[in-house]
């Protein structure tokens, strides 16, 4: 990630504290894990900022040096994510890169949760369609564990159409069968990986050799699928550890701890990010993308 992007991501999102704690004793029921949860300095300041992700979300760090950003932007908007300039505005405001590529970045600053390769890769400009897959694919390799951080955001109007969508899609994401087929897509983009020697290309490099189970081969390197949902949704109430108590009880109302099919281990937790109105931050992302603004 770029010197300057990080800068930015410093002076615009900031960690409040994890769930549950001292002020607020209760977290979301169906967490595994600490729910944390983050404030952000302004509207433009987070539309900058996702703007701003948007190339290192597309790219891996080798693809951006030493290169014409403006021009990678141009092409990143074409063959990376999903954006259509003819389309209206409103059509524009659905698309999923907003949250996207804001996860990228939080994953990346606040846990240390490096991509294995630009989810750019992922995206077919021939298919009238989101790109496919988990929304995060980083990586926390270190001697005694392997993490996959191949997480879910939801951006939207609503926190109850946001968490209704990620929670019952875990039905889906929780299974080897997606697990296995997210680890097999990356197989013909491995030699553009931004991590090189991971375990993940360990074993793509023995499923090219012959065909392996590739969820017996997670669990032989004994994997751990870590699953953040980062939430953003609006909430204009002025006091913020109201907003989250909120936030955790519709969430706790309308869904409970489920057993899913998935044999390999797996945490589940929730990033909360409270904002003051959805459809103003995409706007201006909007707006600036059209305007060409100048990147950091």
């Amino acid at each position: 990630m770029r010197e300057t992007l990080r800068n930015l991501i410093s002076k615009t999102l900031f960690f409040e504290y994890s769930l549950p704690n001292e002020k607020i004793k209760d977290k979301i029921k169906i967490s595994m894990y600490s729910d944390d949860c983050f404030s952000y300095s302004s509207d433009s300041d987070l539309s900058e900022l996702i703007y701003q992700s948007i190339l290192d979300y597309s790219y891996n760090e080798f693809e951006i040096t030493d290169k014409d950003l403006s021009i990678l932007l141009s092409k990143a908007l074409y063959n990376k994510i999903k954006y259509k300039e003819y389309q209206d505005e409103l059509t524009k405001i659905k698309y999923g890169f907003y949250g996207e590529v804001l996860l990228y970045s939080m994953l990346y600053s606040f846990y240390n949760a490096k991509p294995i390769i630009s989810r750019g890769y992922f995206y077919n400009p021939l298919e009238n369609s989101e790109t496919k897959g988990y929304d995060s694919y980083h990586l926390i390799e270190n001697e005694d564990k392997i993490e996959l951080w191949f997480g879910e955001v939801k951006f939207r109007d609503t926190l109850e159409s946001g968490a209704k969508s990620a929670i019952e899609g875990l039905e889906k994401a929780f299974t080897d069968t997606y697990l296995s087929n997210n680890i097999i897509a990356m197989d013909n983009y491995k030699n553009n990986f931004n991590i090189q020697g991971t375990k993940i290309e360990e074993i793509l490099n023995e499923w090219d050799g012959t065909p392996i189970n590739i969820i017996e081969q997670v669990k032989k390197y004994n994997m751990i699928l870590v699953y953040p949902i980062l939430l953003v949704f609006p909430d204009n109430s002025t006091n913020y550890d109201e907003k989250i108590k909120s936030a955790i009880n519709k969430i706790n109302k309308k869904f409970s701890l489920k057993e899913y099919s998935l044999s390999v281990p797996y945490k589940l937790f929730f990033i909360l990010l409270p904002v003051s109105e959805v459809k103003k931050i995409k706007k201006e992302v909007i707006s600036w993308i059209e305007s060409k603004k100048p990147r950091i």
